[in-house]
């Protein structure tokens, strides 16, 4: 009987520690590539970015996004979603203490961004799909992002 307890703690104790060190990375996503989830990575263009999550912007004129580097490099929300051809003056708030950037070269938008300062751009959707927009000093850390098209 002692044997049999002693075979159960072990089995017990061996299923906690592989579920300790299970990863879930889920990249599962939605169509045009933002996540379902927060926190982890998710794939934009051919970049894997730091996801923080996506906001629907449609009908607004303007939205604040963050540029931060405080846990990891990111934008947040990292996926805006939009109308068709919908115009929307982003500012650009740096939350870090690393100088960034904003850039969509599809729409020649690249604006540096200090510590603790904010900058104001005009983006506008695509009529179908998604644009990228990324960080050109962190982009390599996973600081991308997209408009996209719902």
């Amino acid at each position: 009987m002692r044997r049999n307890a002693m075979l159960f703690l072990a089995v017990i104790a061996t299923a906690a520690v592989l579920t300790g060190c299970s990863s879930s990375s889920s990249s599962s996503s939605p169509a045009g590539g933002g996540s379902a989830s927060e926190g982890g990575k998710i794939t934009i263009g051919s970049d894997q970015a730091n996801d923080h999550g996506t906001e629907d912007v449609t009908g607004k004129s303007s939205f604040e996004l963050e540029a931060d580097n405080d846990d990891g490099f990111y934008f947040s929300p990292t996926v805006l979603t939009g109308s068709a051809n919908q115009k929307v003056t982003l500012e650009i708030a740096n939350e870090g203490t690393a100088q960034h950037n904003f850039s969509i070269t599809d729409q020649h938008v690249s604006v540096n961004i200090d510590p603790g300062a904010s900058e104001e751009v005009e983006v506008t959707f695509p009529a179908t799909g998604t644009v990228e927009f990324f960080c050109s000093f962190h982009r390599a850390l996973g600081m991308a992002g997209e408009l996209e098209v719902m």
